[in-house]
């Protein structure tokens, strides 16, 4: 799974590592910064997604079920507890973020194991939030479709999304124009009219570790454009 560590010395790692190596990883970095002392552990952010392709039928097999739930789900839930450890023995307090997704709370035709699996994250949000009371915050952000910069877009699911809404699509042109199709068709569903970028996505996740939201937890927000289907009933 995909976890990015803050620690207190402004450092930051991307670790795509199992929970208890990444905060052992966490911890040699800071050493190796000249901090011998026990890690600090202020901010973790948890950006771990998957998306499991449906096949032709819309369908995905049992393996994809279950792997969509093991990083979508399982993964936030470890990463938490392991630095949930570490806050405990800190005692200070400290701040979680797990991204999930829109689709958590809009449901859409053939992707049944990563929307239910997101659904989950949001009340694993929850859950955490209660257990982790009062030193660490914990919150969500949940944005819509991101295809700038993402992983889950290579070209063969931008062609496959293309075909889906009825877009036009040319083998001979080239991905990003793809996706920049799929991304504008997808904006155009939304209130506001413009696309999902990296940068929205940040500049959420660093109002909640930053302090502006320092009276909230337990709070997803989503980053997705104004849906209302998706708003909160």
């Amino acid at each position: 799974m995909l976890a990015t560590l803050f620690a207190c010395t402004s450092l930051s790692t991307t670790l795509l590592l199992s929970p208890n190596a990444a905060i052992a990883q966490a911890a040699d970095t800071n050493a190796a910064a000249g901090n011998d002392d026990v890690i600090n552990l202020d901010q973790v952010v948890v950006t771990a997604g998957y998306y499991p392709n449906p096949d032709d039928k819309g369908e995905v097999g049992d393996h994809e079920w279950a792997r969509a739930f093991a990083i979508n789900v399982t993964g936030p839930y470890l990463v938490a507890d392991e630095a949930w450890r570490v806050w405990k023995q800190q005692g200070l307090e400290g701040s979680l973020v797990i991204c999930t997704s829109v689709n958590a709370v809009v449901p859409k035709a053939g992707s049944f194991a990563y929307d239910t699996s997101k659904a989950a994250a949001n009340h694993l949000v929850r859950e955490l939030a209660v257990a982790f009371s009062p030193l660490v915050r914990v919150n969500g952000i949940a944005p819509a479709t991101v295809i700038e910069g993402s992983s889950m877009f290579p070209r063969e699911r931008v062609l496959a999304s293309l075909a889906k809404y009825k877009l036009p699509a040319d083998e001979s042109e080239s991905t990003e124009v793809l996706r920049e199709r799929l991304s504008d068709f997808y904006a155009k569903r939304t209130l506001t009219g413009r696309p999902i970028s990296l940068d929205d996505q940040v500049k959420a996740i660093a109002s909640f570790v930053d302090g502006t939201f320092r009276n909230t937890t337990g709070q997803i927000v989503n980053v997705d454009g104004g849906q209302a289907g998706a708003f909160l009933r």
